[in-house]
């Protein structure tokens, strides 16, 4: 067999094997992370804000019952997604006062999957969730 076939029939397998690989940074579900028996609803002011695919992300100080601050951090869904709903850099600025409903992250750590946030101005937003999210009225 001359070299020319063996180059397509190795070009051809080549083809086959990448169309059936798995893609490296598989996007994971809400459940992977995120309890959905563990609700959490928090106020707090916003010290970073992160509007990134493919979740942004809120940073907020949250001052505990006890008078400590813990700074927590919620996941919010795309960019694009944020901008329909109507928040943007300015609606979450830094040092804005929130309210944040979510589920909190199964690790036990102060983060979590916001459903809905409550911004400065009264608006009560979705933001942005995964399809397999509980549909709760956490905020009312």
């Amino acid at each position: 067999m001359t070299r020319k076939p063996l180059f397509w029939i190795g070009a051809a397998l080549a083809a086959a094997a990448s169309a059936f690989a798995a893609p490296g940074n598989a996007h994971h579900a809400f459940a992977a992370e995120f309890d959905s028996s563990k609700p959490v609803v928090l106020d707090g002011t916003v010290t970073t804000v992160k509007f990134v695919n493919p979740h942004s992300w809120i940073y907020v100080d949250v001052k505990d019952k006890d008078g400590t601050t813990t700074n927590w951090g919620f996941e919010f869904g795309t960019p694009s997604s944020l901008r329909t709903a109507g928040i943007d850099r300015n609606a979450v600025a830094y040092g804005a006062h929130v309210r944040i409903a979510g589920y909190r992250a199964k690790n036990g750590g102060p983060y979590g999957h916001a459903v809905t946030v409550v911004l400065p101005d009264g608006r009560k937003v979705t933001t942005g969730n995964a399809p397999d999210v509980p549909n709760a009225q956490l905020i009312r």
